[in-house]
């Protein structure tokens, strides 16, 4: 009985860690470079937030849905659709070159994204519990190396055919998405799985979203991606800008020293998340991320700032591997996995869509990108306040 259970569990983590990497690896494509694509395409910096922020509107626009029809239809017909949709946002892209249409592949983007948000979590979660497994945070901080993995290598593969044509990491992107649904069919044929939702039929309303508010797994997880989100947005968007185009680094070097920062750092989570509590880890990363964010606002020398981003994405790597092994204890047994998620996701992005025309609004009136660190650190703030709702590991362990 053990042997079994400890092959299903070994197919589960292929199946996720799968999964994981060949979806990444094609979106990634266009992860190092999208700031750049839109630049060279005539879109000045302060315009290019307003056109991301159409990215986190989509993702506004999909989310309840999208946990409603994972939770509905099943979890793996959702992952097809979410690559289908991601796709054609790509296809826009090689179609058309202007604001609008640039916008408009965004908001796709952010469906396509949404439809995808929590969706592998709360199927593979599902599976650990019909296989009676328990909740397993290495498999999530595993998840996170490969995801940062794959995105290293996929946005290396982007920026060398970004070298050649702007278009050639689009094409790589969208060829890759489209092949995507083939690929899900063929693995779960491959490791005898099925397609799963929510094991009950009652009605997914209003009444039951908001039950999820009484619960303390949902605080934290709200709160943990509100700060994280909030906080990282601006680095993710103008890091090509600020580093390569104003400081002069090297795209592919930089692109290449940041994703191993990010791995790093989820591997540094993955071995401390073995002995220290999530409080003590939580308080670790966000003093840590914003005294870095601090410093990167006052300091001028452009051999100190980069240190100082790498510093910021192994941060970054560590709070990536907690919002998922969180993620994956928040769900563990409850009846709508996706929906909790979505809800989750949906408040989050609200709020960073109305951080992203905070910073477009700061900027303005600042008139350049430095004020933007010291708003982050401000954003990560919030994370503190998770503090007195995180139980010790005692208590999770009794759980």
């Amino acid at each position: 009985m053990i042997m079994k259970s400890k092959s299903v569990s070994f197919k589960i983590a292929v199946l996720f860690l799968t999964f994981t990497a060949v979806f990444t690896l094609f979106r990634s494509s266009m992860s190092g470079i999208f700031s750049l694509f839109y630049a060279k395409n005539g879109i000045p910096n302060a315009n290019i937030s307003s056109i991301k922020s159409f990215q986190n509107i989509g993702i506004m626009l999909g989310l309840l849905p999208a946990g409603y029809l994972a939770d509905r239809i099943g979890r793996l017909k959702v992952l097809a659709l979410s690559s289908i949709v991601i796709a054609s946002s790509f296809l826009i892209l090689i179609l058309f070159r202007n604001f609008l249409f640039f916008s408009l592949a965004e908001l796709l983007y952010g469906i396509g994204l949404a439809l995808n948000s929590g969706t592998l979590i709360a199927y593979i979660t599902d599976l650990q519990e019909q296989n009676h497994l328990s909740p397993n945070s290495k498999l999530m901080g595993m998840q996170v190396i490969i995801l940062n993995l794959t995105t290293l290598i996929g946005g290396n593969i982007g920026t060398g055919l970004f070298a050649i044509t702007d278009t050639a990491p689009v094409w790589f992107a969208l060829i890759g998405l489209g092949l995507y649904p083939a690929f899900i069919f063929f693995m779960i044929q491959f490791l005898s799985f099925s397609d799963n939702k929510a094991s009950h039929k009652r009605k997914n309303n209003i009444k039951n979203i908001a039950s999820f508010f009484k619960k303390r797994n949902f605080w934290i997880l709200l709160l943990l991606n509100i700060g994280y989100d909030c906080g990282t947005q601006f680095i993710l968007i103008y890091w090509s800008i600020i580093y390569v185009k104003k400081l002069g680094f090297n795209l592919s070097l930089v692109y290449t020293l940041f994703m191993c920062a990010l791995i790093l750092g989820s591997l540094i989570f993955n071995r401390i998340s073995t002995f220290a509590s999530s409080r003590s880890i939580t308080i670790l990363n966000t003093v840590c991320m914003i005294l870095v964010f601090v410093l990167s606002g006052i300091i001028e020398n452009k051999y100190l700032l980069l240190p100082l981003f790498l510093l910021i994405e192994l941060l970054m790597g560590m709070m990536s591997g907690q919002i998922f092994a969180t993620s994956n204890e928040a769900i563990y047994g409850e009846s709508n996995k996706s929906t909790m998620l979505s809800t989750v996701s949906f408040i989050t992005e609200i709020l960073v869509s109305l951080s992203l025309f905070v910073s477009n609004a700061i900027m303005k009136w600042a008139g350049n990108l430095k004020v933007m660190f010291f708003v982050s650190a401000a954003y990560f703030s919030i994370v503190l306040l998770i503090i007195p709702l995180i139980k010790q590991k005692k208590e999770l362990s009794a759980k």
